[in-house]
């Protein structure tokens, strides 16, 4: 006895869910996405039965299903396809509506560029000018698959442009109507101008015009800060590598003696050596001629600058 109850409960799990034996439900979802070739029922309802015809096969378009459409078929497509005689059988689909999506068709690289640049340059405020002058942009995707029979629409591309990694929305819309969206991600580079070093520069060197040279060049890091403006005559706070750009944080205007510093002024003639406590008036570096205040006297001097503190007296 316990034999047949088990055989009969296994038996129920191996049969779609079921009014009785010949009433079948199932689920319409609402969108499904599907490749080339044979769709199955299987595929856009929740259907498991061992029967699962092909529907339709080789959509070059949206196909939208109603629940009372896929009722019709499938009472009849059960009929003749089965060897079940004799009994009545029908379906209850659930859901309001299902649309089929067939993603067949490709857009290359360069189609999913030339689509953007030609919407943001009707979008974006600023000026861009063509690709390549101030922006150039590339699809991190070879291709994408898009839905047959749909018009594409990127949305949202936003009224500025800057460099970075950025997803746009592209919007497939279908008889008028957004039937999908996904997002194609996109590497923004914008043409900056900048110092570069011509060599390896060491750490509280003073630049000279050798030691740099003004470049343009694309960069997608929107967040770094470049020396647009010579930075001759500033001093590297740290090693700088050759060839490369030279960031704001990274040179600062340092002088050896800055102005207001209290200063040593030393003077030397033969075996005569003094020492006179002067204010730097002005600041300077390493053999720079700076006025100094001398503090008993409050005489301003010429002097030149030798070291940090100290000021060398040339002629009295």
């Amino acid at each position: 006895m316990k034999l047949w109850v088990l055989f009969l409960f296994s038996l129920g799990f191996t049969l779609p869910t079921s009014a009785s034996g010949k009433d079948f439900r199932l689920y319409l979802k609402p969108k499904t996405i599907v490749g080339a070739g044979e769709i199955r029922l299987s595929d856009f309802t929740n259907w498991k039965g061992n029967w699962n015809p092909v529907l339709f096969q080789n959509l070059q378009s949206p196909k939208v299903l109603t629940p009372e459409q896929l009722v019709d078929v499938l009472n009849s497509r059960y009929r003749s396809e089965t060897k079940e005689t004799g009994e009545s059988v029908s379906f209850e689909v659930m859901g309001k509506e299902g649309i089929l999506l067939p993603k067949t068709a490709t857009v290359s690289k360069k189609e999913l560029e030339r689509s953007l640049w030609k919407d943001l340059k009707e979008s974006v405020e600023q000026t861009i000018g063509e690709e390549g002058d101030l922006f150039r942009l590339s699809s991190e995707k070879d291709s994408i698959l898009t839905i047959s029979g749909t018009k594409l629409v990127w949305r949202n591309t936003g009224r500025t442009l800057h460099g970075g990694k950025r997803l746009f929305p592209l919007d497939f819309y279908f008889e008028g109507k957004m039937i999908h969206s996904e997002s194609v991600p996109f590497l923004i580079e914008e043409k900056k101008k900048a110092y570069f070093t011509t060599k390896e520069i060491p750490a509280k060197t003073v630049l000279t015009e050798e030691d740099v040279e003004l470049r343009s060049f694309f960069t997608a890091d929107h967040n770094r800060e470049y020396v647009e403006e010579s930075p001759v005559g500033k001093t590297a706070l740290g090693a700088l590598a050759s060839d490369t750009t030279i960031e704001k944080k990274q040179v600062r205007t340092l002088h050896t003696i800055e102005r207001g510093q209290e200063v040593q002024l030393v003077y030397t003639t033969g075996n005569l050596f003094l020492k006179i406590k002067t204010r730097a008036l002005a600041s300077g570096n390493k053999g720079d001629e700076i006025p100094v205040l001398n503090l008993a006297s409050q005489k301003i001097i010429k002097a030149r600058v030798q070291n940090e503190g100290i000021c060398l007296l040339e002629e009295i």
